[in-house]
């Protein structure tokens, strides 16, 4: 009778820990929306600094969004960059400007 208690206690160890295995967590997905045009900078200028920010971060634009209200870019959903400094990288990007923008 000991030997079919511990038989059946090791399938019922077996099975839970199968249960465990193959139900996993799920990670929350986060959506990220393309970007729209911020009314601080033109049309062509806001196009430019997306693909500046594409190219030097190697994030596809749909994966760039821009935060009228904090005035900055949003890469991924966690890395932060502030219109200001964009710009500011974007005026002295001297050797970026040569080769994509010709």
């Amino acid at each position: 009778m000991k030997n079919l208690n511990t038989y059946v206690l090791k399938i019922a160890i077996v099975a839970v820990l199968s249960i465990f295995s193959l139900t996993g967590c799920k990670k929350d997905e986060i959506k990220i929306e393309p970007v729209t045009k911020t009314t601080g900078v033109s049309e062509i200028e806001f196009s430019k600094l997306l693909q500046f920010i594409s190219i030097t971060t190697t994030a596809p634009k749909d994966q760039i969004i821009y935060n009228e209200r904090d005035k900055e870019f949003v890469v991924y959903g966690w890395y932060h960059k502030s219109l200001a400094d964009v710009q500011s990288e974007y005026n002295s990007a001297n050797e970026y400007k040569a080769t994509y923008e010709k």
